[in-house]
């Protein structure tokens, strides 16, 4: 496959043949190639996001009075949840017949697609994977999915709500966003931290084939494959979405390229496991695991690089750093194993370490400025915050490939 990098001035003003050629340039799922291939066309008129969701409520009613043949359901409390860095959040109150006879009011949440998000992704795939999940691990119930926007303007699934804590209560004068550097109690690491590490054995032992994910391409057993793809879909976003060349990146992709390690039997890699994506209840109770739109076929030591990577954990009362700030990283590894029966192997980790610093840094370095500069988001201001990772991670990124290349 011929490698394609273009020019700022393509960045800036895609064509129809630009984005032809960023198709064929870089392995990617087919799925991946739909809604990179989505944003790239919508590119070429100009936008401006608005945090108007005023005019929701409609489209929503009669989406629903479709979904579920009931004219006579009710919509209301239609709010925008804080936060959501890649989606839109809402919830809203649905008044409704579940089953014949019986009329009920339940909360409800929308994920919907933003104008442009800082991670593209597909929400049929990401409703497909919460299905596969249901009663497997916990995770909300999806409800109903509009792909593509049809009826509710943006690609958005709807799904229960669930009540609990993501982000615990902080020492004074600490924000946190998205999870980075979270602390929680002695008490409340002793409650969660097995829990946690045996929620992700349960994914990963979870066997794929015998559940719907036709959105997903079945990588090939004992090979590169899987990580072709995942390596794809990271080095397009960065060409198509960066205002800038950058150095360590180019070095970056090239080492990950040059040192890919063989995927045995690829398992359900979550993608984003770590602090900031759970939920639990006040007994101590994981109630959910969010955010799987980077969900994939993949290697399991992307998921762990992912949990015990220093930036996503915070410190004990001592300093000592914690994977997902819940447990010390040896701890976290030998209660993986002994959970999931799979071996961890350190230099595999090494790899998706330097993997996930260079995900981190796509993401914060190129799409986050360029979604915020182009007024494609509802958070311009977290989008120009979180650009500031984009510094830590290639900065950290480079320490790492001098260790491995040493």
């Amino acid at each position: 496959m011929s490698h394609y990098t273009p020019t700022l001035a393509n960045r800036a003003q895609p064509s129809a043949q630009w984005i032809e050629k960023m198709r064929a340039s870089y392995p990617v799922e087919s799925a991946v190639d739909e809604v990179f291939t989505r944003k790239l066309h919508s590119r070429l008129k100009p936008v401006e996001h608005t945090m108007d969701f005023s005019k929701l409520q409609q489209p929503l009613l009669e989406f629903l009075q479709g979904e579920t043949g009931q004219a006579d359901i009710v919509v209301a409390n239609l709010k925008r949840l804080p936060g959501g860095a890649s989606k839109e959040q809402f919830t809203f109150d649905l008044t409704w017949q579940p089953e014949p006879g019986k009329r009920e009011t339940r909360r409800l949440m929308i994920r919907m697609d933003p104008t442009e998000s800082i991670v593209e992704t597909h929400r049929l795939r990401e409703s497909q994977v919460l299905r596969a999940m249901w009663g497997e691990v916990p995770v909300p119930e999806v409800l109903w999915i509009d792909p593509l926007g049809e009826q509710l303007g943006h690609p958005a699934l709807i799904a229960s709500f669930l009540e609990g804590t993501v982000q615990p209560e902080q020492p004074e004068n600490s924000e946190k966003m998205s999870g980075v550097g979270m602390y929680f109690k002695p008490e409340l690491r002793d409650g969660l931290s097995q829990q946690f590490v045996d929620i992700l054995a349960k994914i990963h032992a979870i066997d794929w084939r015998k559940k719907d994910l036709s959105t997903f391409d079945i990588p090939q057993s004992n090979s590169t494959q899987a990580n072709e793809w995942a390596i794809g879909l990271w080095e397009r976003a960065w060409n198509e979405d960066t205002l800038s060349a950058h150095p360590i990146m180019e070095r970056a992709v090239l080492w990950l390229k040059e040192n890919m390690p063989v995927v045995g039997e690829p398992v359900i890699v979550h993608g984003d496991y770590r602090t900031g994506n759970f939920m639990y209840t006040d007994d101590l109770e994981i109630n959910a695991i969010f955010d799987w739109e980077l969900a994939y076929y993949g290697d399991y030591h992307d998921d762990l690089s992912w949990a015990t990577l220093g930036l996503f954990g915070g410190s004990d009362e001592e300093g000592k750093p914690l994977s997902s700030s819940l447990m010390y990283q040896e701890d976290f590894l030998a209660r993986y194993e002994r959970a999931s029966g799979n071996k961890v192997d350190m230099k595999k980790l090494s790899y998706y370490h330097i993997f996930s610093y260079y995900k981190i840094a796509v993401i914060a370095a190129a799409t986050s400025v360029r979604v915020a500069y182009s007024r494609r988001t509802h958070l311009d201001a977290m989008m120009n915050f979180a650009s500031g990772l984009g510094s830590v991670a290639t900065s950290e990124l480079n320490r790492l490939l001098d260790k491995a290349t040493a």
